[in-house]
């Protein structure tokens, strides 16, 4: 999984030496699950923040480029004193399930010149999907007592979509962007909040349980965010 990510990067670092018009920014996600994952999960959100590089021709209006996103899915944070034999101190356990994204990107623009300009979309990449965990004393402990990770997966992913640009008068070659996106792919195995459960022993210390799923990631996705043109200029 770590290849794909660090292939993707390598791949927009050399890519944005050559090229000569450039578009970045970032995006905030919310990714509403759909299909077999809205069965599996009844209803999971996907929150993510993304960071997105494109190249366009100057000849035609269609644009290449890649898009990094991370966000967490699901957080539960219990006080137990049952986590270790022979100590009864109350400790915070925290975790957290995570996703991971990156995607190549091919996108037509429709109307380039307009004061709204409606584009297309196709991406392809992949999901990896972890739940970490952390035991420690208080928040503010600089020490960890103990982390993990309890679940990861990876899945290949295809999405397709469509959005709006909207130029920013004020700004010249800024322009705000929304847009939706279909996502579905292969299954991947994964836990969400509220997953795993502590069987305590009755003299501390204890096992854990985990409710593991499996599902495509099959979402409906929304995006808002801001785009800069010719950034590199």
């Amino acid at each position: 999984m770590k290849s794909i990510f660090l292939t993707l990067i390598f791949f927009s670092v050399g890519w944005a030496a050559q090229a000569q018009f450039f578009i970045a920014g970032g995006h905030f996600n919310g990714g509403i699950a759909n299909g077999r994952l809205n069965h599996e999960t009844g209803g999971l959100f996907f929150p993510t923040l993304s960071g997105i590089i494109l190249h366009e021709e100057r000849t035609a209006p269609i644009q290449f480029g890649i898009e990094l996103g991370y966000g967490i899915y699901g957080s539960k944070l219990e006080r137990r004193t049952d986590l270790f034999e022979g100590f009864s101190d109350e400790l915070r356990l925290r975790r957290n399930n995570n996703i991971a994204t990156g995607m190549l990107i091919m996108r037509y623009i429709l109307r380039p010149q307009g004061k709204v300009m409606p584009f297309v979309e196709a991406k392809f990449g992949a999901n990896y999907l972890y739940t970490r965990y952390k035991i420690r004393e208080s928040i503010l402990s600089e020490e960890t007592l103990e982390a993990g990770k309890d679940q990861e997966d990876w899945s290949v992913s295809y999405s397709f979509g469509t959005g709006v640009q909207i130029p920013i008068p004020s700004s010249p070659g800024l322009v705000f962007e929304f847009k939706a996106n279909y996502q579905t792919g292969p299954s991947a195995e994964f836990l969400t909040k509220g997953d795993a459960t502590f069987n305590p022993l009755p003299n501390g210390g204890g096992t854990f349980d985990y409710q593991v799923r499996r599902s495509p990631l099959e979402m409906v996705t929304l995006s808002v965010g801001f785009l800069v043109y010719d950034v590199f200029r």
